[in-house]
């Protein structure tokens, strides 16, 4: 019986504590809290990585530089195709050209090349003008206007075609601009070479008199250490010796435009002031 009172005693005792507790001034219930969100793992520990390689910016591209090819036959046909193709595979090159078979300076009815060049240099504002003219030239020249011819053999034809070659040099002229003239090639045809050596002789003497251009002489290309002229040569390209001129004597093979363009473009190269790679 003790002992059963003495267990209710305890119950009592208990119970009594918890209701002081709930109830005491002062002291205000805390609801329990809700379960925890799971906090996001904390960042590790940022390492620092390898500066990247420093990559300078690039440099403005370089403008390319421009080449306007000017003549007739020569400049339209295989000589003037494997020059233009050779300036254009240049990475810093564009080129141009312009060409009419059986034309020149001293028939301005058949096709003005004054005007012509003049519109063309407008049109592509080259660097560099390389211009190959005159084979056609051994006749009475013509005037714009359709003034009185002044006929080939008459001592007044050298002055006048003097005077239309620096015309047309300066029609295509510009400050900074660079005409490279190339001499008439060697043909070997007597009566033609007759009629060659003068019009070579007078545009040497004014191409060479200005100081934008640049005449170059083709007779060490064609002619061998004697001054004959060259029926064949070593091209690039070719296993053995090819002939470099067609059946006329003037106008060139494949192989012969191929050979002459290789010797030119090194001088178009000087021109612009690029190094031949």
């Amino acid at each position: 019986m003790q002992n059963r009172f003495t267990c209710w005693l305890v119950v009592l005792a208990v119970l009594s504590s918890a209701s002081v507790q709930a109830q005491a001034p002062g002291v205000a219930s805390v609801p329990a809290a809700p379960p925890a969100a799971a906090s996001p793992a904390a960042p590790a520990k940022s390492v620092a990585s390898p500066p990247a390689p420093s990559v300078a910016a690039p440099a403005p591209s370089e403008r390319p530089r421009s080449v306007l090819l000017l003549g007739d036959s020569l400049i339209a046909t295989g000589f003037g195709d494997y020059l233009l193709a050779r300036l254009e595979a240049h990475p810093h090159i564009r080129a141009s050209r312009r060409a009419r078979s059986s034309t020149g300076l001293a028939r301005p009815d058949f096709f003005d090349w004054m005007a012509v060049g003049e519109e063309e240099v407008k049109r592509h504002q080259p660097d560099v003008v390389v211009v190959i003219l005159g084979g056609n030239d051994g006749q009475s020249l013509l005037e714009r206007d359709g003034s009185k011819p002044v006929h080939w053999g008459k001592p007044e034809w050298g002055e006048a075609y003097r005077r239309r070659i620096d015309s047309f040099a300066s029609v295509i002229s510009a400050p900074g601009r660079k005409i490279v003239w190339l001499e008439l090639p060697a043909t070997g045809l007597k009566r033609f070479e007759q009629k060659l050596g003068v019009i070579r002789e007078l545009q040497r003497q004014v191409i060479g008199a200005r100081e934008d251009a640049r005449y170059v002489d083709t007779r060490a290309f064609f002619t061998d250490a004697r001054g004959r002229a060259l029926s064949q040569a070593r091209v690039e390209g070719f296993r053995k010796p090819m002939k470099l001129r067609m059946s006329d004597g003037v106008h060139f093979t494949v192989a012969g435009g191929r050979y002459f363009a290789s010797k030119v473009y090194p001088e178009v190269l000087g021109a612009l002031g690029l190094v031949q790679g």
